[in-house]
């Protein structure tokens, strides 16, 4: 399904346990350091904080908002740690299974495509709601399987 333009989703889990999400404000304006360390990472920081003992690192990719050295001056001095990784791992980046089983969810349920911007974020928040436990252990599962076949493949795109 192609993106519908102004909107962007991001939801975070650990395990087999999703925590916590959030829908991309348009008043918000364009995803970058400023907006990413105003919006998502106090998110991501009270979440750390609800559970202190689970052991939470933040893994993302190197979108230039995460990887500015804003944001991750922002998540040092929030004592949130941060998980290095490789710049162009889709293969690796288990959220990106996520990002595109919700796309197929959004694609069968409602193949009109279109929508207000309440519609909008009420079926993306219903696509998050419908991922299941059993398609995050698998992700999980699945890891090491996936990081040798990238090892195998000397670093390119593994079909997974």
């Amino acid at each position: 399904m192609q993106k519908q333009a102004g909107w962007m989703f991001w939801g975070s889990f650990h395990g087999t346990i999703k925590g916590p999400f959030l829908f991309w404000e348009k008043d918000w304006g364009t995803i970058n350091a400023e907006s990413y360390i105003a919006h998502t990472i106090p998110m991501i920081d009270g979440y750390f904080r609800m559970n202190p003992n689970l052991g939470l690192q933040v893994m993302q990719d190197n979108a230039s908002s995460h990887a500015a050295r804003l944001t991750m001056q922002e998540f040092q001095e929030r004592n949130i740690p941060v998980i290095f990784w490789p710049a162009y791992s889709p293969d690796l980046n288990s959220i990106e299974t996520v990002w595109n089983r919700m796309k197929d969810w959004l694609a069968f349920h409602y193949p009109e495509r279109k929508a207000s911007y309440d519609q909008l974020r009420q079926r993306v928040t219903e696509a998050w709601e419908a991922i299941g436990e059993d398609l995050l252990e698998d992700l999980i599962d699945t890891m090491p399987q996936r990081c040798q076949a990238v090892i195998d493949a000397n670093g390119m795109h593994i079909p997974w």
